[in-house]
């Protein structure tokens, strides 16, 4: 029951005063006894007839509630007791089933109130009673006219608004379909012919149902942005794809390796796509995703991708014969390269297997597997990847496709890694032995570095060089997956760094891989072509030179040097070892493929140097000449000895003591090497894992 209103707020000569007293007082100020007796039963009693209650214990109506609609106040006060009863409406009103604006109580803030109520109740009603819960009829619900009253507009406009017509319905209980129209039509009505006047100049609702992209448009999309920030050549081509695809997690595995294929395709024959792409329309980044993608996919399906003018012209641009092309252009290589590949045999055969994908190589750690049975095992649970022995490595397995080993547990364990079959034939040429000093010049990413300290049983020292302390960084968890405790990587600030030639004349064997131009790897860094030039050429020679100097004085009287790298340019290979034979007195180069070819025996080399070419050999091009520093008599030795002794201030007894032990050494005495003498960068210690790793089989062959 609402609050009554005082009698102050009650317009005068209203309805209420029925509910007073003779005397015109109201029943809240008379005494107790007065209110109780002034309601009189005919009043109730008729209420009671009009609104039967099943609840006998509540209160009667007030009399005011058979009164005009728009007379009185009460009629909320009523409705929220029917609303507290549960029951449903009492029977329809007098005013209730009238033409709407008849006695709607005049002007619009004599009885707003009530109207409202009356409506929402109807409107609480249908919720509660179900599908036969509307009022039987409302015949002026729809009719009159909008500006009658605002109860009538608003709820009018409201299903409007809902129903999605701009017109009113003419009856309550019609069927849905057949006049309250489509939710969709009400941006439309707006728009046209419509009854809200001022409203027909509104301008439509944003569309969100936009039709989804097709797969192929998607795919296009996504490897012409990946192009567009590769193009750039800021950062190298493997780099910008991992960024790129850092940043979209949400792509699954399918779909990044569809991208990258793509992606590596167009870098593989730029040149011949950019010239085909001169005859089409649009952006020049999206022509070259749509060749990379047909290479892939296949055209089939990118047609839903593609507008008419795409297509004709990939039809188009797919029948030229190649043949008919230069070779520059057909094998996509800028013209400086073609130059020099031109002076090689078979340049033809050598570009073509420049341009294919390159094969998954894996090597076994010979610490903890054997290459037969790891063969054997990959072949069961991975055998849709075709894993083969190598040819010529006697640790390597060859893979097809691109498997996520990274989640293998023989990765997780350190049983195998990825390593490229030339690489894995430069351990070969070094020849390491237990005990030893080696020195790997240039580690990177360390994966011969792995390699060398497995042949040498963990046993010795191996130091790993490098001017990038980010490569190290990147080494350790493969060292520490390895089981290597004779592994120490040390950060150098260049190739004449203080700690190098602490190591002067003391090292057994040392590997020089030298930074070069990467053209042997174009088929897994095909990028390389595009970012090299001349000029950096020149600069590299220099750098390579430098280098080779400076490992040279490393090497022990007997001790091999290697120089190594992934080239197939003759001034990075051919030119630098006569080079430095010229300048080195002292070094004889050894016959580097007569080493290899009697580990080998399969592997026909012409020597004095090696060179390993994709369309012959199967790997990535690689170059190594083996030198031999010349023995001297045992009195040159000692002056020599003493020589460097004075220039190092008594380091070199502390070196020569640590060159003469194996691993076991305690890792404490590395760092206090490292603090004999001040230095730019720390010397960064690889801890053994005897407890997490475990140590090798006592029977194991030694390599």
């Amino acid at each position: 029951m609402t609050k009554p209103q005082s009698p102050r707020s009650r317009p005068a000569g209203s309805p209420r005063a029925a509910s007073e007293g003779r005397d015109g007082r109201s029943f809240f100020s008379r005494p107790k006894g007065e209110a109780r007796e002034a309601p009189s039963r005919e009043r109730n009693e008729r209420v009671r007839e009009e609104r039967p209650s099943r609840d006998s214990g509540r209160p009667a109506p007030r009399a005011s509630f058979d009164a005009p609609r728009g007379e009185g106040r009460s009629e909320r006060g009523s409705f929220g007791g029917d609303r507290r009863e549960g029951q449903g409406r009492p029977a329809p009103r007098p005013s209730y089933d009238a033409p709407r604006g008849d006695n709607r109580g005049g002007p619009r803030g004599d009885s707003r109130g009530g109207e409202r109520g009356s409506y929402g109740s109807e409107r609480g009603s249908e919720r509660r009673e179900g599908q036969g819960g509307r009022p039987d009829s409302r015949p002026s619900y729809g009719n009159g006219p909008r500006g009658d009253s605002r109860g009538g507009e608003r709820g009018s406009y409201g299903s409007d608004r809902r129903e999605g017509e701009g017109q009113g319905r003419p009856s309550f209980d019609g069927p849905r379909g057949e006049d309250r129209g489509e939710r969709g039509q009400y941006a439309g009505s707006r728009g046209g012919d419509s009854s809200h006047g001022h409203r027909d100049q509104a301008p439509q609702k944003p569309q969100f149902n936009r039709p989804r992209q097709s797969y192929a448009a998607i795919r296009i999309d996504q490897v012409q942005r990946v192009l567009g920030e590769i193009l750039q050549w800021t950062y190298p081509a493997d780099a910008a794809l991992s960024h790129w695809l850092r940043h979209h997690p949400n792509l699954g595995a399918r779909d990044r390796s569809e991208v990258a294929e793509a992606v590596y395709d167009v870098l593989r024959h730029l040149r011949r796509y950019r010239q085909f792409g001169e005859s089409g329309v649009g952006p020049a980044s999206r022509r070259l995703a749509i060749l990379g993608l047909n290479a892939t996919l296949g055209a089939e399906a990118l047609e839903e991708g593609m507008d008419a003018a795409e297509a004709e012209w990939l039809k188009r641009v797919s029948q030229i014969d190649l043949a008919t092309l230069p070779r520059a252009v057909r094998g996509s290589i800028p013209d400086w390269l073609d130059e020099r590949l031109a002076l090689m045999d078979s340049p033809e055969t050598l570009v073509e297997a420049l341009n294919r994908q390159a094969s998954l190589d894996l090597r076994v750690n010979p610490l903890k597997a054997e290459r037969d049975a790891m063969l054997t095992e990959l072949q069961q649970s991975a055998g849709r990847y075709e894993p083969v022995a190598m040819p010529f490595s006697p640790w390597g397995i060859r893979m097809e496709g691109r498997p996520a080993i990274n989640r293998w547990p023989q990765f997780e364990n350190g049983s195998i890694e990825v390593q490229d079959e030339g690489s894995q034939l430069l351990a070969l040429l070094v020849a390491p032995r237990r005990g030893e000093m080696i020195i790997d010049f240039c580690a990177g990413a360390g994966g011969k570095t792995l390699l060398l300290g497995a042949l040498m049983r963990s046993t010795g020292r191996l130091y790993a060089f490098d001017v990038s302390a980010a490569r190290l960084a990147r080494a350790k968890p493969r060292f520490a997956r390895s089981g290597l405790s004779n592994v120490v990587p040390v950060v150098i600030d260049s190739e004449n760094d203080a700690r190098v030639k602490r190591l002067a004349g003391k090292a057994q064997r040392v590997l020089v891989d030298a930074p070069c131009s990467g053209i042997g790897t174009l088929r897994r860094n095909p990028d390389l072509k595009w970012r090299q030039h001349p000029e950096a050429l020149a600069e590299l020679g220099q750098l390579q030179e430098r280098i080779l100097n400076s490992a040279a004085r490393c090497v022990a009287p007997g001790g091999r040097l290697v120089y190594a790298t992934c080239s197939l340019l003759a001034e990075e290979n051919e030119v630098q070892a006569e080079r430095f034979l010229a300048s080195h007195p002292d070094f004889e180069r050894l016959d580097a493929a007569e080493i290899l070819g009697a580990r080998c025996e399969t592997l026909k080399l012409e020597g004095p140097y090696v060179q390993l070419r994709p369309d012959v050999h199967g790997t990535d091009g690689f170059f190594a000449a083996v030198f031999e520093r010349k023995k001297k008599g045992a009195a040159a030795e000692t002056a020599e000895a003493a020589v460097a002794a004075d220039a190092d201030a008594g380091v070199d007894a502390d070196v020569d003591v640590k060159a003469d032990v194996e691993a076991e050494m305690p890792a404490e005495a590395i760092a206090d090497e490292a603090e004999a003498k001040p230095v730019a960068e720390p010397v960064a210690q690889t801890e053994a894992e005897p407890a997490s790793v475990g140590e090798p089989a006592d029977d194991a062959k030694p390599a």
